[in-house]
């Protein structure tokens, strides 16, 4: 089982998604949210087949679907946060810590370094 947290710093609502597979090709989703949304979206999503929401048409499966009917933003981090589980619960993705954040003005023209930022701590899972 992976286990995700995400910490929305512009709504300040956490929430905690875990994915399990259950056998070859589906994949448990639990959400549990302090966004209303979010947690009528995670109850809707139950069991899923994974090939569906990964493969070549994600867009058109159960999960985007619903996602795109119940939350309020299109930029919600959530549903990008339970596909990053399914990945990493599937063995399509490493579990490691994924980090959008604003830059000022001073560090928006730096070059791009992937060393930062992305250090595990000991109660990540992976």
């Amino acid at each position: 089982m992976k286990v995700v947290e995400i910490v929305d710093g512009s709504c300040g609502f956490s929430t905690r998604i875990a994915a399990h597979l259950e056998d070859s090709v589906q994949v448990g989703i639990t959400v549990s949210s302090e966004c209303d949304a979010v947690a009528k979206w995670g109850g809707e999503i139950g069991r899923i087949d994974w090939r569906e929401c990964l493969g070549p048409r994600p867009f058109e499966s159960h999960l985007w679907q619903s996602a795109m009917e119940t939350l309020r933003h299109r930029s919600c981090p959530v549903l990008a946060g339970v596909l990053r589980a399914i990945e990493a619960e599937v063995g399509a993705a490493k579990p490691a810590r994924i980090l959008i954040r604003f830059l000022s003005r001073e560090t928006a023209d730096r070059k791009p370094d992937s060393r930062r930022g992305n250090k595990k701590t000991p109660d990540e899972n992976g």
